[in-house]
Order: structure tokens, then C-alpha cells, then sequence
């Protein structure tokens, strides 16, 4: 046995604490990585999509320059063939944010993938990457020996393959493209690209972000400075959402990488209808400055409307406390107050002081009804070196009490990532079994004495068992776009309702199931209404729990 399986072997022994759950935990996980083992370096973005159309969600792994991405086809049976040379999705020269729509409304789901800072011939001239930053401050470094690796548009071929259009569909990315969104922000049935671009903490420069607005043609008209969302405050994670409920999707920015280390903003671009947006906010208590690296959307005080977490550097020992602004900057839950404003509640709810993070995402674990939040991350990057207790994230995983409050079970349930080098986080029932399962992306990285520690993406699959019901929906447009993203689902039962939005893009550089899952407690029948992205609403009367629905536009009870 080699040494590099060894130490694999061992960061899953690490990993395999699951099984045994202490009486009042009502969540459970098996840990099943070793369906995904892969060799993993940077940024570990993930998404979850049926890119085959057998109805079993997929999962494609970005991964860092010299290595290949991977796409883990789903057999059905709880395990998963990586066929991302097959594909034709395995190119090696560095990816780390991914989103999956079908920007064709052919049927075929397709692939946006961005690139990564490629520090290869740093190695070639034997640099090792924690001196960067010295060399950096004290004019030394030749910026010659970083780049930014391409951005891929893999255009579902139908056939289990995928070409890249990239180049001819004119979507060339950011500078230093990273996280990726869509959505469609004119109502024509097409979904266009949001990219965020972080800039380089090694050039010291800011880059503009960049919107893509989606010609119907395979092409894409890059609109970013006439929709005035070309920003430059270092983006790290974006997503999509109706905030004002008029029918034109928004864009939440969470900006973290100013190339000064100063606290960064949170921006709410209100779409104005006209291919412009407007940022509010300010005006809708949004404007919070920290480092937001992460992004999740979801109804978790079951009012009909969606609330925003969002992960910072935050508590502990975390060095960038020690930048200005003095003190802790809090991860934040902004909740909807249902007026089109936002309240910060995280303190109030427990969420606010956990260890830096990176991805984000709700989902009801325990199918009981409330969305739990599960988030980690950590950033073994010189010099803030934010990686091993205290500093690094074990995963928290933050149960919903249904009053508003959170508590932690992430430490009981045994997850302990403090000491690899996490960032993508998402969420997807894969074996369709009715409970959402997690994944998460981990990566090798070298530590301050240039040894390779190494990282992996890692499957838990959800065991909780109890009597709780489900409902998985997925949407198809007809008027609207194919996939139906955008379309805002509620579940309507006895003892309230509950809302999400069908979205493509979100947590940290990752995509959770386009598959909205609801969690229904003791309720066994609901009704559904859905308000399309074309703006026809509908209803379904009397759906079953505990399965698999496929709503499709314009064959519910139309209201409106």
C-alpha cells in the first residue's frame, strides 16, 4: 500500500465517527466518501444536477490546476461512476466555482465552470506559496508566475458529452472568475450568468464582476457596466432572488476579498425591469460590511418568505480579527421582515459567532418542518494560516427549534473538518430516499512547512430515522425557463406553509439539488402554489407527501 492511500485511508477513519448518536440528536449521517475519492487541490466547488436525465442527481467537483474535475454519475444505488472524461468535463487547468442550467431550454442541462488562480510555476520556481505574500509586501514578486485559468460553458450534447462553447458563446469570465449564478433576469425564457470576480491578493488588484445576458442563440452579451452591477469590491459568492416580489429576479452579492484586507459589503441589486439594476442595500438593511464568503437561502421561520445566511471570518481565535475594523465581525441571518426590509437576527439566533466559513446551506434534515443550516471552511493560506482548533470549522451543522433559535449538533453527530482545507458545501437527496444529503468539498493544500496535507470531498448520507413526511419538487418551464429556476414554490398544509425558491447557484462556489426538498412533519397531504418566472401562478390541490413531484408550467390550477 502506497503512502498517499495511506494517509487517504486515514482522513476517512477520521471522518467515520458517524453511526453512533446520542439520544437527543435527531439527525444522523453515514459517512460514504469513499464513492467520491478523488485527489483534490484549491477551491472545491460542487454542484448537483441531472446532467443525464435519468432522474438520479449527478455531482460535478471542481478541482485545482494539474488536476481533473470530475463528474460522479449516480447509479442509483448509492454509489457513483466518474465519468467526467467520457464527458469531456475532465480538463485539468484549474476550476473552482461551478453552476448547471439549461441555457437552451433543450431538455439537457448544461455546465458553467470557472477557473482558478494557477500558482504552477510557482513551483517550478521553487516558491512555496506561503512566501507569496512576503515577497508581495516587499516588492520582490514576479507577478509573471500566477494566472488565472480559463472559464468552460460545457454545452450538454444529449448524448452523455459535453462540449465546451466558452469561446464562441462570448462568456469568458471575470478576471478572476469564482463563484457563478443564474437566473433569468429579463423574463425571455433564457437563463443568463452572473460571475463574481474577487480580484488577486497577489496583484493587488480589484476586478469587476460580471453579468452575462443570454442571447437565446448559444451566445451571451456581457451587459455588466449598462446594468451598473460591475462592482469591483472583491466578490466571492453571489445568488439570485424575487427580494421585492415584482417578478424580476435580484442579485445578492457577498463581497470578501478586498485586496487591502478591509471589511467588504453586502450588495442588493434590485432588477429595475429594464436590464438595470439599482443596489438597495442600504435602504433594506442589507448594507453590512465583513468578509462574506458564503450564502444561503431559505424560509426558516416558515413565513412564506426567503431569509439569507451568510458566512464570515467570525469567532474564536480567527487572526483577521485583528484587522481594522477592531473586533469580531459575525456570521449574519437576515431576516425577512416580509415589507421588502431585512433584519439581522443571527445573535438572537445562535448562528452568529461560530469559526470562519465558507459554504452554506439550509436544508430540513430531519424532515420535521424547519430548515437546518449546515456550514464550514477554513483558509490554510500564509499568512492567516486560519486552519486546526479554533480556527478551522468542524462543521457545524445548526438545528432548527422552530422558535427562531438554533442549536449545534454538528460536534455530536462527530464532524471534524478543523483540520482540513474546506470551502464548497452542498446539499441533494441522491438516493432520493426523501432526506437531504450533504457533501463537502475538501482539498490538499501544503502547510507552513511545505508538507502536503491532504484533503478530499466528502459524502455524508442522511440515516436520520423517524416518522416524519417529505416532498420533493421539481419544476419544468414551458413559457418559462426549462428548468424552471426562479419559480417560487409553497408548500400550504394545516399548521402553516413554508416557501422556496427554484435556484442555480449559491453557498460558496457550489449549487445545491434544483430539486426543492420539503421537509413536512406529521402533515400527509399539502396543497402547492408556484408563481413561475413568466408570472403565471398556479396551484395543486391535495399532493400526496412522501414523494417525488414534477410540477409542470401551465397543467396546475392557474390563479392569476
Amino acid at each position: 500500500m502506497t503512502y498517499r492511500k495511506v494517509i487517504m485511508m486515514a482522513l476517512l477513519l477520521l471522518l467515520m465517527p458517524f453511526g453512533v448518536q446520542a439520544q437527543d440528536v435527531p439527525i444522523s449521517f453515514d459517512d460514504v466518501s469513499q464513492q467520491v475519492l478523488t485527489e483534490q487541490f484549491g477551491s472545491a466547488g460542487l454542484a448537483w444536477f441531472d446532467y443525464n436525465n435519468d432522474d438520479w442527481l449527478d455531482l460535478y467537483v471542481a478541482n485545482g490546476p494539474g488536476f481533473p474535475a470530475h463528474l460522479f454519475a449516480n447509479n442509483g444505488d448509492g454509489s457513483f461512476t466518474d465519468v467526467a472524461v467520457e464527458a469531456g468535463v475532465a480538463d485539468d487547468d484549474g476550476t473552482s466555482g461551478v453552476v448547471a442550467g439549461d441555457i437552451d431550454n433543450d431538455g439537457f442541462v448544461d455546465l458553467f465552470v470557472t477557473g482558478t488562480l494557477d500558482t504552477r510555476a510557482l513551483d517550478q520556481a521553487g516558491i512555496n506559496i506561503s512566501e507569496v505574500f512576503r515577497l508581495v509586501l516587499s516588492g520582490q514578486f514576479d507577478s509573471s508566475l500566477i494566472s488565472q485559468s480559463p472559464t468552460h460553458l460545457y454545452h450538454n450534447n444529449g448524448d452523455g458529452s459535453f462540449t465546451d462553447i466558452a469561446e464562441s458563446a462570448n462568456v469568458p469570465g471575470a478576471e478572476t472568475a469564482l463563484s457563478a449564478a443564474m437566473a433569468d433576469i429579463d423574463n425571455d425564457g433564457f437563463l443568463d450568468i452572473f460571475v463574481t470576480s474577487p480580484g488577486s491578493l497577489v496583484t493587488l488588484e480589484q476586478h469587476e464582476n460580471k453579468l452575462y445576458r443570454n442571447n437565446g442563440d448559444l451566445t451571451f452579451t456581457d451587459i455588466s457596466a449598462s446594468a451598473g452591477v460591475n462592482t469591483a469590491f472583491g466578490a466571492c459568492v453571489v445568488t439570485f432572488s424575487d427580494i421585492n416580489l415584482d417578478g424580476w429576479q435580484d442579485i445578492i452579492v457577498g463581497d470578501c476579498n478586498d485586496v487591502m484586507l478591509r471589511p467588504t459589503p453586502f450588495e442588493v441589486f434590485r432588477n429595475n425591469g429594464d436590464l438595470t439594476f439599482t443596489d438597495i442595500s442600504d435602504e433594506i438593511g442589507m448594507f453590512q460590511e465583513g468578509y462574506w464568503m458564503g450564502i444561503a437561502a431559505g424560509d426558516f421561520d416558515r413565513d412564506g418568505d426567503v431569509d439569507f445566511f451568510s458566512s464570515n471570518s467570525s469567532g474564536g481565535m480567527n487572526p483577521l480579527q485583528t484587522l481594522p475594523p477592531p473586533g469580531q465581525l459575525d456570521h449574519i441571518l437576515f431576516q425577512n421582515n416580509g415589507d421588502g426590509s431585512f433584519t439581522d437576527v443571527a445573535a438572537k439566533a445562535g448562528l452568529a459567532d461560530w469559526e470562519w466559513g465558507w459554504g452554506a446551506s439550509f436544508a430540513d434534515f430531519d424532515n420535521d418542518g424547519f430548515d437546518d443550516l449546515f456550514f464550514t471552511g477554513s483558509f490554510p493560506v500564509a499568512p492567516f494560516n486560519i486552519i486546526g482548533d479554533g480556527l478551522g470549522n468542524p462543521g457545524r451543522l445548526l438545528h432548527n427549534q422552530g422558535d427562531g433559535k438554533f442549536v449545534e449538533i454538528g460536534s455530536q453527530l462527530g464532524f471534524d473538518f478543523s483540520d482540513i482545507f474546506t470551502t464548497g458545501v452542498a446539499v441533494a437527496d441522491y438516493d432520493r430516499d426523501g432526506d437531504p444529503d450533504l457533501s463537502v468539498g475538501g482539498a490538499s493544500f501544503p502547510d507552513a512547512d511545505g508538507k502536503l496535507r491532504e484533503g478530499h470531498i466528502a459524502l455524508f448520507e442522511n440515516t436520520t430515522e423517524n416518522d416524519n413526511h417529505w416532498l420533493t419538487v421539481r419544476a419544468v418551464g414551458t413559457r418559462s425557463n426549462r428548468d424552471g429556476i426562479g419559480a417560487r414554490v409553497t408548500v400550504i398544509a394545516d399548521d402553516g406553509q413554508q416557501m422556496r425558491e427554484v435556484r442555480a447557484g449559491s453557498s460558496f462556489a457550489s449549487m445545491d439539488s434544483p430539486w426543492l426538498m420539503f421537509g413536512l412533519g406529521a402533515t400527509e397531504r399539502v396543497t402547492l402554489e408556484v408563481v413561475w418566472p413568466s408570472g403565471i401562478v398556479e396551484r395543486y390541490d391535495d399532493v400526496p407527501a412522501d414523494q417525488m413531484v414534477t410540477l409542470i408550467e401551465e397543467q396546475g390550477i392557474e390563479l392569476l
